[in-house]
């Protein structure tokens, strides 16, 4: 989830009531070589930011490992050192992603919190979302309820975590921006249209994610499975079955070239 401001091209999330950490590079020892300022491209911009992406140009994910630490019932820190692996993981793997496209790359802030806090954009609502994604300050939050904390072999979080880095990924490789200008310009139908475009890309790039690690993550084909029947869709993310469908050819693709939805039939991001 992300929230834009269609009048500021952003939103700015700065909240620190209940946070539980900052981790501003979490594990991100050695992920961060991309390319020098003088040798990097620009950051695309224009229509061709969505639909000529260079991240569109790069295969599939490096192959790596990502093991989960186990977590306590009840215990946040364990699912903070939790969170810190797997934001290690997405550091490095994005960073490698970002290189081949020629962009330059840097992890993102991450803020932990445990209630709904007050916001630049308004207020975190956390019984609508786990995660949120805030591009003026390139900050994901990461909610930690009781409900999640009463779960410590859930798979949730995991996507949950690698949806909203996806959506990092968009902002620093102008995506997001180009939404934004384009959704300041249109009428309401076209804008939603323009809305579930991101969302199903960042399902597209999480699943993309999960499918190049998952020999690594030690689960059950089970888990995965039950991610996707779980889903379930709304005017902003789109469709169950399209969710499902994006995530699917995610994990199957391992990499961002398959998860250009603006170039996608309206029937795959209704």
């Amino acid at each position: 989830m992300i929230r834009i401001s269609l009048r500021a091209a952003s939103v700015a999330v700065t909240a620190v009531a209940g946070a539980l950490s900052l981790t501003g590079a979490a594990g991100a020892s050695g992920t961060t070589a991309t390319p020098a300022a003088s040798s990097a491209r620009p950051v695309p911009t224009g229509p061709g930011a969505l639909t000529r992406n260079p991240l569109y140009t790069t295969g599939e994910f490096e192959s790596s490992e990502c093991t989960e630490p186990s977590r306590r019932a009840g215990d946040p820190d364990s699912y903070r050192a939790y969170l810190d692996d797997l934001l290690g993981c997405l550091n490095h793997t994005w960073s490698e992603e970002f290189r081949q496209a020629g962009l330059r790359f840097s992890p993102p802030r991450v803020r932990y919190i445990r209630k709904s806090v007050d916001t630049g954009c308004g207020q975190y609502v956390a019984s609508y979302a786990a995660g949120l994604y805030c591009p003026r300050n390139k900050t994901m939050w990461i909610l930690l309820s009781e409900e999640e904390l009463s779960d410590p072999t859930g798979f949730g979080l995991f996507t949950v975590v690698t949806h909203e880095y996806g959506h990092y990924a968009q902002d620093r490789a102008g995506i997001l921006a180009e939404f934004a200008r384009q959704s300041s310009k249109v009428g309401k139908k076209r804008a939603d249209d323009l809305n579930r475009r991101v969302e199903l890309q960042a399902e597209c790039f999480s699943g993309a994610f999960v499918g190049s690690v998952w020999s690594s993550l030690g689960r059950d084909r089970h888990d995965w499975d039950e991610q996707l029947r779980w889903v379930a869709g709304d005017r902003w993310h789109g469709r169950t079955g399209n969710i499902r469908y994006w995530l699917k050819r995610g994990w199957h693709g391992r990499g961002p070239e398959v998860c250009d939805t603006f170039s996608a039939p309206a029937s795959r991001t209704a």
